[in-house]
């Protein structure tokens, strides 16, 4: 039997630690389109198309989506990871704990009676929000405390997010009717998609301050306007270091020149123009939320004494081992 060496069992030791978290990977609400057989007679199970809920997992690398519940309903649109691995959703103005493999959700703490899609976590506990009005516009950055639900704005205008774009696009302020669709942190910055022009919009989490990201509509004129649906969007932590340094998002719906089609594409944005390309695309399938998880990076004080007891112990073994030979 060949004997390991110090360099493989440290290695192994690292793909442990990393394999124990949910970093890097995306999970999504989202909705499958099953289409009718029309050989089927009318009125019987199968003629008709169907539609099935999930909660999906995504795969970063190839955008691959793949179901990890049974088929479910009231799903949230608005989710967000936390570094202990927990998925957590708002829907209907209260803060939801989300099971992953059942899809079941948990009230946390009181509802707080805002409504909003767009929801994220930092990886340092902060909660996101970005609620819409009455006349479902979005115009501030809100914290939600993720342990009681409650919710406060954080910038002083009221009108934060509509002033940026109308003074990117050079209009008048009080033109733009912004509706942030969904928030995604990336470093020191929150981002969100506004579906009233299409545009990237950079929001500071300490000041609640907000500023376009290329040019207004960037968003939208890729691929000359073909693409639609841009309903989700959430950081993640692709070199698993316990921070997001990514922006993903969906791209729902595909547009030729006969027809509309379910593309449930995943696309990584351009954090410097706005702009995003697509990792991977999954028909039939359109996206509501995402949500994903920074790495859970151990404090060093507590992972160097486990992992050099671990490898003390790996090391006696394979002395001994020699020494029988």
């Amino acid at each position: 039997m060949r004997s390991l060496t110090i360099g493989t069992l440290a290695a192994l030791l690292v793909v442990g630690f990393a394999s124990a978290g949910q970093a890097g990977v995306i999970y999504a609400s989202g909705q499958l389109l099953v289409p009718g057989n029309p050989q089927i007679p009318p009125g019987n199970p199968g003629h008709d198309d169907s539609r099935e809920n999930y909660l999906y997992s995504i795969d970063t690398d190839t955008g691959v989506a793949t179901p990890v519940s049974p088929v479910t309903t009231g799903l949230p649109a608005a989710l967000a990871g936390t570094r202990d691995q927990r998925l957590l959703g708002f829907k209907n103005g209260q803060l939801q704990a989300v099971d992953r493999p059942s899809a079941t959700q948990t009230p946390i703490g009181a509802a707080n009676g805002l409504s909003s899609t767009g929801f994220e976590v930092l990886p340092n506990g902060r909660g996101l929000l970005t609620p819409f009005n009455a006349g479902f516009q979005t115009q501030q950055l809100y914290e939600i405390d993720i342990a009681t639900g409650a919710a406060n704005p954080i910038s002083t205008s009221a009108t934060e997010i509509g002033d940026a774009i109308d003074t990117a696009a050079g209009n008048p302020l009080g033109t733009a009717s912004p509706f942030i669709i969904s928030l995604g942190a990336v470093g020191n910055v929150v981002y969100g998609i506004d579906l009233d022009t299409n545009s990237l919009i950079a929001l500071d989490p300490v000041a609640g301050t907000a500023e376009v990201v290329g040019d207004v509509g960037a968003v939208g004129e890729v691929g000359d306007g073909i693409y639609s649906g841009f309903a989700a969007l959430t950081g993640v932590d692709e070199d698993e270091d316990g921070e997001f340094d990514a922006l993903f998002g969906a791209v729902n719906f595909l547009t030729t020149d006969t027809e509309t089609l379910r593309l449930g594409g995943v696309a990584r944005f351009d954090l410097a123009d706005g702009s995003w390309s697509l990792v991977g695309e999954n028909p039939g399938v359109i996206f509501f939320g995402f949500g994903s998880s920074p790495a859970a990076v151990p404090e060093p004080s507590g992972l160097l004494p486990l992992a050099g007891g671990m490898l003390t112990v790996a090391l006696y073994r394979v002395s001994r081992t020699r020494r029988k030979r």
